[in-house]
């Protein structure tokens, strides 16, 4: 935790003065078992909220160690501990070969799909757990990344268009980005 003087001003006796801040260090680690509970607490919040994830039903924490910390097709699950609060986690695995449903992937894809607390929304959680992301894509051998999100989910959009992902399918209730690793940049 470091202490330092924040950019925000405040009047007081007519004179401009700076306000003392504490400002936690964000930490991108891989996710733990140990983990699971406070990623629970953390998606079920979204999951009430409504309307930002494909998920309905609340997770536990053994439903979230198998989906998202050790699924069978896992590539990595990191989390954003702030302090000593996780504010964060986001999941990649390779698209299953068997899929026997429509949108069938390429078998060298993957598929992100991250969450941050509904506290700490628009503050560089979700860009730092892509940097990490990507790196382990990359050493993978994952040649794109796929991020299907709900249409009404307007921040998640955004979020992944302004890390790079583009459109390239949609459906009434869906949209899905990608991000090219196999081209140079």
């Amino acid at each position: 935790m470091k202490t330092g003087l924040s950019l925000k001003p405040i009047l007081g006796g007519g004179f401009l003065s700076w306000e003392r801040q504490t400002i936690m260090t964000l930490q991108i680690r891989p996710a733990y078992p140990s983990d699971a509970p406070a990623m629970a607490c953390l998606i079920n919040d979204i999951i009430a909220l409504g309307g930002t994830t494909a998920y309905r039903q609340a997770f536990d924490a053994e439903g979230i160690v198998n989906t998202f910390i050790a699924p069978n097709l896992g590539i990595s699950c990191v989390v954003a501990v702030q302090g000593q609060d996780l504010v964060g986690f986001q999941t990649l695995e390779w698209c299953d070969p068997d899929w026997p449903g429509e949108d069938h992937l390429p078998n060298d894809w993957s598929i992100i799909a991250s969450f941050v607390s509904l506290n700490v929304h628009r503050g560089g959680i979700g860009k730092a757990m892509f940097s990490r992301t990507l790196a382990i894509a990359k050493e993978a051998g994952v040649t794109a990344i796929d991020a299907t999100i709900r249409k009404e989910n307007t921040l998640g959009q955004a979020y992944y268009g302004g890390i790079g992902f583009e459109d390239y399918r949609s459906s009434n209730e869906t949209v899905s980005k990608c991000v090219r690793l196999d081209n140079p940049a």
